[in-house]
């Protein structure tokens, strides 16, 4: 057997190269160019400063935005749809993230008049990502050998008294059910 060194790992593609390079020197660009406005002291204030901003606004954005998603969803909302807030936990975690770039992109992701510039963006961003699959997809031969219906009651196989469905729950007719349904 002979040694095969590892692949190198691949590349990302040119334009999120050129897109990576250019968001960096926009930042550094902006913040040189306020430390050259208002001083390096004030700059770097700024710069922590709207880093909390976006900590305190995760928090309370994150908590309204997955309560209003649980709310959604438990209604019987399409999770395939945006969910509501999202946006603004983009634009809180935006400001958490270091630069002056980042941050005039999260406070338009903030106020909704200025989201819809973002929504294309998005749908694009969801309809492009690849589909995750977990598992391995493993096919596991089986048979149903009895259905829970929605009172309860097994709707295939019987008790001992065969004019009497099997309660799931119920020890008697054999071994209790591990979930018990609702």
């Amino acid at each position: 057997m002979t040694y095969q060194p590892p692949a190198a790992p691949k590349r990302a593609p040119l334009a999120f190269r050129i897109a990576l390079a250019s968001w960096v020197i926009a930042e550094a660009a902006a913040f040189f160019g306020l430390a050259y406005l208002i001083g390096f002291l004030y700059t770097v204030l700024i710069f922590v400063g709207t880093s909390f901003l976006g900590i305190a606004l995760v928090q309370y954005v994150g908590k309204k935005s997955f309560a209003a998603a649980r709310d959604y969803l438990n209604s019987g909302g399409d999770p395939s749809r945006e969910l509501p807030n999202g946006y603004a936990l983009a634009g809180a975690v935006c400001l958490i993230v270091p630069g002056f770039v980042t941050d005039f992109v999260g406070l338009l992701l903030l106020f909704p008049p200025t989201r819809l510039l973002f929504r294309g963006l998005g749908r694009w961003l969801a309809a492009s990502a690849p589909v995750m699959r977990f598992g391995g997809g493993d096919i596991i031969d089986g048979e149903v050998i009895d259905e829970r219906s929605a009172d309860g009651y097994g709707t295939g196989e019987r008790g001992f008294d065969a004019d009497e469905p099997v309660k799931y729950g119920d020890t008697k007719n054999g071994p209790r059910s591990i979930d018990p349904g609702p």
